[in-house]
């Protein structure tokens, strides 16, 4: 009987499962997309709840991780505060905790990282970096916080690592600082926006501001005046602060991020010059800033971002060093043209029963379509913005073609729009651009054949598309772009060379179909909610036009 491997992710953030089938199909469940909280670290028992049927314990092999802790520690924390052991036991869960079942293995934090990038790296032999926040404790009160390894075929070497240490603060009794910038970033984006897990808006704010001198991390944050802090939630607060030393915070923390990653890339390319490929994963490599100046070294020949390089990756990771570990041989580059990151649940495909359950009713017209591309081109080229909702979900936090707004990207006063009435985000948050991998070079300062399938980095628009492409473009004059293959996502190519025969442009804006604070839709429901609280009159659905009536 052939094993399935799963992998548990009970992380702070972004809790998930990923389930290797016996077919080596592969399923990875956000707990977020489930219980609609972003960034959701909840224990994952809806992911686990919802895989039930296909997880037959008997030729089953689990790993489980969780980050600066082990798993069972939160767990047995949870106990004392309510029954969580006994819950467990009440829902048929007991068997997805190290405390009933001896046979879970542990994996460290960041191999975990660095097996999901292994798991769909496209080199044969590469350098593969780790930075995040924090990660596995290594020594007392010492965490793994930037890990390099040497991929060669399926092998992970470790070659040298950064740890990082939490000191409480001295003036500031509810904080503690690292000393290291992963966790200064955190702590940034915790000051700027009230969240440690807007570090996306730390960077896109990073812009505006003058980076101030940062010798030490954890002094650079003590000495923060905390008081001016920003402690409320909601978007027009924010907009009505003085932002003049937020921005200069963003901007200090982005340049040490950048010097951080140039000295640690210096030392590697001195170490092992024989590699000519680089990964990057850990959440710090979410930052596609510092990517694409990286990129733009040319220290190395080739560079790859998986699509989820944040902890939404280790139950994906997790399985795939369990798989690796017992059949090598399985393990092949996955070459760039054929790159995919729509590992959501089989459940999230839209079907048409669905479809006309969900939005058969007064409030929407319907109409089904045998080439769906070519009527959503149409909309698109009358000016229309639509979500747009096909197959499986993405796994990362950003859209790729699945789960995506879409518009023509020279519409003028477009970016504003879409922030204000549509995704409700602040006013100075750019937007993406998806373009096709054969035309991407036309519009952005990048070589002929140039491969981005993930929005990865923010890449210069060049000179002659700076009005086109100005409500896809940010204040640095760099835009979040995507390269579309059609062997990634054959339906969205299509709709975007549809586009480009009816335009003249070969590019659209992209952005995750959600409003800011919530996840990325995955649901036909899902997509019903949305279509009622945003004023987008367009929903294109599997091969369905959906039309709100009367909007």
């Amino acid at each position: 009987m052939k094993k399935k491997y799963l992998g548990l992710g009970k992380t702070k953030y972004s809790s998930s499962v990923c389930l290797i089938d016996q077919d080596q199909s592969v399923e990875m469940l956000l707990t977020e997309r489930l219980n609609r909280k972003k960034n959701s670290g909840a224990w994952p028992e809806l992911p686990l709840k919802s895989l039930n049927e296909r997880l037959d314990r008997s030729n089953l092999i689990i790993a489980e991780n969780r980050d600066v802790h082990h798993p069972m520690q939160i767990e047995d924390i949870q106990n004392g505060i309510f029954p969580f052991y006994d819950y467990l036991k009440k829902e048929n869960l007991d068997f997805f905790t190290s405390r009933f079942n001896p046979h879970i293995a542990f994996i460290s934090h960041h191999f975990c990282h660095a097996s999901a990038a292994l798991a769909i790296s496209p080199f044969e032999k590469a350098v593969i970096i780790v930075m995040d926040g924090a990660g596995t404790e290594v020594n007392v009160e010492e965490y793994e916080e930037c890990s390099v390894f040497l991929q060669d075929g399926v092998k992970l070497t470790p070659s040298f690592r950064q740890t990082i240490r939490f000191s409480k603060s001295h003036k500031h009794s509810q904080h503690s600082f690292g000393n290291r910038i992963g966790s200064a970033y955190e702590k940034a984006s915790e000051f700027i926006f009230n969240s440690p897990n807007s570090s996306g808006k730390v960077m896109g704010l990073a812009s505006f501001g003058k980076a101030l001198p940062l010798k030490d991390y954890y002094d650079f944050m003590e000495n923060l005046p905390w008081d001016l802090s920003f402690k409320k939630k909601s978007k027009q607060d924010w907009e009505n602060t003085d932002h003049t030393l937020f921005k200069n915070i963003a901007a200090t923390v982005q340049q040490a991020l950048e010097d951080d990653y140039a000295r640690i890339i210096a030392k590697i390319k001195e170490l092992h010059p024989e590699y000519e490929n680089l990964i990057l994963t850990g959440g710090c490599a979410l930052n596609c800033t510092n990517n694409a100046k990286i990129l733009y070294q040319n220290l190395f020949r080739r560079i790859f971002v998986p699509p989820f390089p944040g902890d939404e990756c280790i139950g994906f990771g997790l399985a795939h060093a369990l798989k690796f570990k017992e059949h090598p041989e399985s393990w092949q580059p996955l070459l760039f043209e054929n790159q995919s990151a729509y590992f959501g649940a089989q459940s999230s495909v839209p079907t048409d029963h669905e479809i006309e359950k969900h939005f058969s009713s007064n409030e929407f017209k319907l109409e089904k379509h045998q080439d769906i591309t070519k009527v959503t081109a149409q909309l698109l080229c009358e000016g229309q913005t639509v979500a747009w909702f096909q197959g499986r979900s993405e796994s990362g936090p950003r859209a790729l073609g699945n789960r995506s707004i879409l518009s023509r990207p020279d519409i003028p006063g477009l970016k504003d729009r879409l922030n204000s009435d549509v995704k409700f985000r602040e006013s100075f948050r750019p937007y993406g651009c998806s373009a096709l991998y054969e035309k991407a070079h036309l519009y952005f300062d990048v070589e002929e054949g140039f491969n981005n399938p993930y929005m990865s980095y923010a890449i210069k628009v060049r000179p002659e598309f700076k009005t086109t492409l100005k409500e896809v473009s940010h204040i640095d004059e760099t835009s979040r772009m995507q390269t579309v293959r059609a062997g990634q996502n054959d339906r969205f190519y299509k709709l975007i060379n549809e586009f480009g025969q009816k335009s003249g442009l070969y590019c659209l804006l992209n952005t995750s179909l959600n409003v800011m604070d919530e996840p990325i839709l995955e649901t036909v429901a899902d997509a019903r909610r949305f279509m009622e609280k945003t004023p987008i009159e367009y929903l294109i659905i599997g091969d369905f036009v959906i039309k709100k009536i009367n909007n």
